[in-house]
């Protein structure tokens, strides 16, 4: 068989993703294997018609499509998502329709899922038959027992070709909306008392997020700063160098990181408004959200409220919202809220409105979400590989890491080591283990209640106050 491998890393042959797919060449000889870089060679793609010519004749002859690509920032490159954009702008579906897909990641397993989602509801708007995927870290291709997975998974997805095996599609086509979005005159406008307010979008001239973005303006008193995310004037996506891992340099000589620092540092309210280009926001400010790689794994929204303007039917994309509100708690920032233009058009004024009323409300009382598993299974990645290897590289995230007790290893904690150990032997005794099943939850409560009573204390003295 022929296999189409689509590479969506910027580093083309030393992709970290396509050393798994050597090992495949190599694993099964019997099979051709063509890869195109598209990561790669996207602005050649993008500009010469002779290359996008050899791309699409280089699919049409194949049995199958393999995407292999890197996970950057919760998703697939930006190169590789403005290739798929290409495809869908350039009504080049017909060539993907009907061929088996399957796709291979390489990444820390942070938000690989979402990639794959994405991946495969891209498949089924293509009308390709998505067999699976297969997730690796970025080192398991050293792992023997890995290797065999890898095989069993391949193989599957050269039987699911050969033997025409049927596929359901998992996501069903996105509706159609249309601009419709009239603002009239906001109420009262929010005063902002001081704080930094600032909207960053990817508008198009008269369209229903431009009119978003004008009408959340005028909902503020104080001034606000709009600004259009080419003005970052970024000369390319991320390229994967990873040299900024020492001194959060980017290897890039652009305008993206004075943007950053103008825009992004000093903001209190944050609005990230976008345009939903088949299954994601725009290539554009993927690039943008990947090329804030040069901060390293800082929380660097971390403090800020947050807010999102959507154009498009966010409520058919689970992925997408999924990804916008986990990249807020991730950042240890609050998410005011969502306004999108899907609902009737009559509510997204006071939707606007209750956006920039509560995003101050909550600016002013500093409030910050509690954490749920996205946050607190990104922070145990991300401190574990650090720890584990990374920060022999990635110096600043150390340095960062170090100064603010992010090293939180739970076996530092002798005190609750020495408890945990005392506990268990005591665990042991017949007499002492009947007495704690039977009593459990009121063990399980009574340290929660001893902080009710000393909160009750601290309230009353506070009311004297």
């Amino acid at each position: 068989m022929q296999i189409c491998v689509i590479s969506g890393s910027p580093k083309g042959e030393m992709s970290v993703t396509l050393q798994y797919v050597r090992f495949l060449e190599q694993a099964f000889p019997e099979h051709t294997f063509s890869v195109v870089h598209v990561g790669q060679d996207i602005r050649t793609i993008e500009r010469q018609e002779e290359a996008w010519d050899r791309l699409l004749a280089t699919v049409q002859e194949c049995d199958g499509v393999l995407w292999a690509t890197p996970v950057y920032c919760m998703l697939v490159p930006a190169q590789l998502k403005r290739f798929i954009e290409l495809v869908g702008g350039r009504n080049a579906a017909e060539v993907l329709s009907g061929k088996y897909a399957a796709a291979l990641t390489t990444s820390i397993h942070f938000f690989d899922h979402t990639a794959h989602a994405y991946l495969h509801a891209v498949c089924d708007d293509f009308g390709m038959r998505y067999t699976g995927f297969c997730s690796a870290h970025i080192q398991d291709l050293q792992n023997e027992a890995f290797q065999e997975r890898l095989i069993l998974f391949f193989s599957d997805f050269l039987e699911a070709i050969s033997e025409q095996r049927p596929v359901q599609g998992e996501f069903p086509p996105l509706p159609a909306l249309f601009a419709a979005y009239a603002p009239k005159s906001p109420p009262a406008a929010v005063d902002t008392r001081g704080r930094r307010v600032v909207i960053l979008h990817d508008a198009e001239p008269g369209s229903d997020l431009e009119a978003m973005v004008r009408h959340l303006a005028a909902c503020y008193a104080g001034p606000v700063q709009v600004a259009h995310i080419r003005d970052a004037m970024m000369k390319g996506a991320c390229l994967g160098c990873c040299r900024c891992a020492f001194e959060n340099a980017c290897v890039y000589d652009d305008g993206f990181r004075a943007f950053w620092e103008e825009h992004v540092v000093p903001a209190d309210i944050l609005v990230i408004a976008g345009t939903v280009r088949d299954r994601f926001f725009s290539a554009a400010w993927k690039q943008f959200f990947d090329r804030s790689f040069f901060n390293g794994h800082v929380p660097t929204f971390a403090g800020k409220q947050v807010g999102y303007l959507v154009e498009g039917p966010l409520g058919h994309l689970a992925t997408l919202r999924e990804v916008l509100t986990s990249l807020v708690m991730t950042e240890k920032a609050n998410l005011a809220g969502i306004v999108t233009n899907e609902p009737d058009p009559a509510g997204i004024d006071a939707a606007l409105h209750a956006l920039a009323e509560r995003s101050m409300r909550l600016a002013d009382r500093g409030y910050i979400a509690p954490p749920t598993f996205p946050a607190v299974a990104g922070h145990k990645i991300f401190r574990d590989e650090i720890w584990g290897g990374m920060r022999a590289i990635f110096k600043a995230d150390d340095r960062y890491y170090r100064q603010n007790g992010l090293y939180d290893f739970p076996t530092w904690n002798y005190a609750q080591r020495i408890s945990t150990r005392v506990t268990s032997l005591a665990m042991s005794i017949p007499a002492v283990r009947r007495d704690v099943v039977k009593n459990m939850p009121h063990y399980m409560v009574q340290p929660l209640q001893d902080s009710i009573e000393k909160s009750t204390v601290l309230a009353k003295r506070r009311a004297k106050q």
